[in-house]
């Protein structure tokens, strides 16, 4: 090549040189630009979002200030009474199968899942969060010349060791429980200051699962440790600021001098006196049985959700094991599994308030610990299967696996088991089983399965994906059959006898 082939070469290779620095250049000036404008964008949202939150809040203050109408709360109901549950009966080997329609006369459609509620408005992010689960080891470092640390506040909760960003800026102190002494508590409660707070209990709502009842109650529980035992006032109006915050639906009101939270619900709850507003029942976080007159603030926050009593997902909590409980069914032998049960878990099962929804124990499913040493036994168990004849390995587990006690026997009054509690306490009635039952089908099989409640007792069906035969109900077109835990070595397909005349409540469960 010639040197004036490789000059005119030269020429286009340091155009296309000086063109590609332009470009980048170009790129680099339009990323910067668009950052820019998206950080206004960000600071003019938040600046948006503080002026929509602050003016809200001070608002909802100078509500307040207006005087609180007068209710009369009701005594606690107790948990009713149940007939005589059945004790299990063994099925005697000589009965002969049956195919009989068994009577029902209502259903009762499954829940919607629940979704825990938003902030009304964004949280600012706040730097320099504790960890969430602050349980986990952390590297040891050589000590090294350092400012002090900023002091931690911290609570136990059910077992779990809980980081706050709280300090001495956060006491404030009410003059009394008048309705302007809360009004300026709650302007205190609005500053900027107290928004860490509230951003770190959603985190920890959010880290360990807790459903609406355990979030109220890990707000309850962080701020009584955090005041005095004479502050109960301002521990009480700092839980309305956060829940409220929090967008849920809470209402404050004031029993003489003490200040008190009335939490909603569809559900009806026993052992917790109520009152009623608007066709609503609110429920005093402590449960008391006392009858009283109540002045309530009953002011609706924007964007609230009503409270739930539902558990979409099992709490984590610290674990604190039991020994391991052997369990063996005694239909097919070889099927055996040891389970550890978190004592922790238990604890709060036992705090959590009795309903007279059974779809409530049913969806909470088992916690993620119990299912790694329960469910790979029964998959063993069942592999290979269609899936009537792993239901049936999963009924007569049921069945004969668990001793029977009724709630009054072991209890003293009627009391509903979470599937974990069944795996824990040394006895079951018919409902618990019926509970467990039900989390198994759904999801081992995958299949739909309903509750059948009677007088005294609780049994399930099963929509299986293929031809069975046995005693059902025809339920929106669907053949469910019906399968009894309590009904010892009895088949799917095989209703207790007392029962198959009388008309069952079908409670949907979820898929």
């Amino acid at each position: 090549m010639n040197k004036s082939s490789i000059k005119h070469l030269f020429v286009p290779v340091c155009l296309i040189c000086n063109i590609s620095v332009i470009q980048a250049q170009s790129f680099d000036e339009y990323k910067k630009r668009v950052q820019s404008e998206f950080n206004q964008y960000k600071s003019d949202k938040e600046h948006e979002f503080k002026e929509y939150r602050d003016r809200i809040n001070a608002e909802f203050a100078e509500y307040m200030r207006q005087a609180w109408p007068e209710y009369k709360s009701k005594p606690a109901e107790p948990v009713p009474d149940s007939p005589e549950p059945p004790k299990p009966v063994i099925k005697d080997p000589d009965t002969p199968p049956s195919n009989d329609p068994i009577p029902f006369d209502e259903v009762k459609p499954a829940p919607k899942p629940v979704k825990p509620p938003q902030p009304v408005v964004p949280l600012p992010k706040i730097d320099n969060l504790v960890p969430p689960i602050p349980n986990i080891p952390k590297p040891v470092e050589p000590a090294r010349p350092t400012k002090p640390a900023k002091p931690i506040f911290t609570f136990t909760f059910y077992g779990q060791r809980c980081e706050m960003p709280l300090e001495s800026i956060h006491w404030f102190t009410l003059k009394n429980a008048t309705e302007n002494a809360v009004a300026d508590g709650w302007i205190v409660l609005s500053s900027d200051r107290y928004l860490p707070i509230v951003a770190q209990c959603l985190e920890y709502r959010d880290k360990l699962h807790l459903p609406d009842w355990g979030y109220v109650r890990f707000v309850e529980q962080m701020t009584t440790a955090f005041f005095s035992a004479s502050q109960l006032n301002e521990a009480r109006l700092m839980q309305m600021y956060i829940l409220t915050q929090s967008g849920y639906k809470v209402r404050i009101a004031r029993v003489g001098n003490k200040l008190v939270l009335l939490l909603p619900s569809k559900d009806k709850i026993y052992q917790y006196s109520y009152l009623n507003i608007g066709g609503t029942n609110y429920y005093l976080v402590e449960s008391s049985s006392v009858q009283a007159t109540i002045n309530v603030f009953n002011r609706e926050f924007p964007k609230e959700q009503d409270f739930s009593l539902r558990i979409a997902e099992q709490p984590l909590f610290a674990a604190d094991l039991t020994v391991p409980r052997h369990l063996q069914s005694k239909h097919d032998k070889e099927l055996t599994a040891d389970v550890a049960i978190n004592k922790s878990l238990i604890a709060f099962y036992n705090d959590y308030p009795l309903s007279n929804n059974w779809d409530i124990y049913a969806n909470a499913s088992l916690s993620e610990p119990v299912k790694k040493q329960l469910y790979p036994a029964l998959r063993s168990s069942i592999a290979g299967k269609n899936n009537p004849t792993a239901a049936n390995i999963l009924l007569h587990f049921v069945q004969t696996a668990f001793e029977y006690a009724t709630d009054d026997e072991q209890f003293g009054c009627e009391r509903p088991l979470f599937a974990d509690e069944t795996l824990y306490y040394p006895y079951s009635d018919c409902e618990d089983r019926a509970i467990l039952f039900s989390v198994l089908v759904r999801e081992l099989l995958g299949l739909d399965v309903v509750l059948l409640h009677y007088p005294g007792h609780l049994a399930t069906a099963v929509c299986f994906d293929t031809e069975v035969s046995g005693d059902y109900m025809m339920i929106g077109g669907k053949r469910y059959i019906v399968c009894d835990p309590t009904y010892i070595n009895a088949d799917i397909g095989q209703a207790m006898p007392q029962f198959k005349q009388t008309a069952a409540t079908v409670i949907k469960t979820r898929q």
